[in-house]
């Protein structure tokens, strides 16, 4: 499949009709999917006939990308049972039922070291968290906890389910950090492309505390680095 075959089939993805600002649920453009798992497929031959796991699955945008490309199956964890409902209503769409499993699964409250080694897959794909916009921890909605440093969270746990190779996004701000935590974690980084992320306003609903966004919502674009992280040992410290 061609590259802009891939992002026309991605642009029938639904998105989220009441994206909650708290777990920072911005959905993954279908320019930004198609590009990322085409790459990881036609460079590095990490999508075809392996087994993926797909960290914040969201609405499934990344993981039917990915079986559009032939992956062999897919793991999709998210903590939102909104999301997991939207995304199974776009995996149903794409008739990919039996390609994509969805567990609900809070990473914010796994503990470290993970304990789902029962799934390890070949490769980890993930659009997580910037995590760098606080929320205070006194709000009455639990759920509504500060998500400072959870793409790093993220990248611990998708570090021990990953066989090889790991795709992620992050705020290209944050790379020195990064590199230092791939150091650390013996993985190697490759950065390989700055990005446009497009991320829209939210306007909140006092009511409930969720947010809802509109087709019209105004945008504000940040840059981000889509990076592949290679696992240089596959034991799960």
């Amino acid at each position: 499949m061609k590259l802009k075959e891939l992002e026309s089939h991605l642009s029938h993805v639904e998105n989220f009709s009441n994206a909650k600002e708290y777990l920072e649920q911005y959905m993954t453009t279908p320019h930004l999917a198609a590009r990322m798992i085409y790459t990881a497929q036609t460079q590095y031959d990490d999508i075809e006939n392996h087994l993926l796991i797909d960290l914040g699955i969201g609405t499934g945008m990344l993981s039917i990308a990915s079986c559009l490309l032939n992956a062999d199956h897919i793991f999709g964890f998210d903590c939102d049972i909104d999301a997991l409902n939207l995304c199974q209503s776009n995996i149903k769409e794409f008739e990919l039922e039996s390609n994509i499993d969805l567990i609900q699964a809070d990473l914010r409250r796994i503990r470290l070291p993970v304990d789902l080694h029962r799934i390890i897959a070949d490769t980890v794909i993930m659009n997580p968290p910037f995590g760098t916009k606080p929320f205070s921890s006194s709000t009455e909605n639990q759920d509504e906890l500060c998500l400072t440093g959870i793409d790093m969270h993220f990248l611990q746990y998708a570090r021990q389910l990953a066989r090889h190779s790991i795709y992620s996004l992050h705020k290209t701000s944050t790379r020195d950090h990064i590199y230092k935590k791939a150091k650390d974690w013996n993985m190697n980084m490759d950065v390989l492309a700055v990005l446009q992320f497009d991320i829209p306003k939210l306007e909140k609903k006092r009511s409930n505390r969720k947010t809802s966004t509109a087709s019209n919502a105004p945008l504000k674009s940040i840059e981000v680095d889509f990076i592949r992280f290679e696992i240089k040992d596959n034991t799960n410290d």
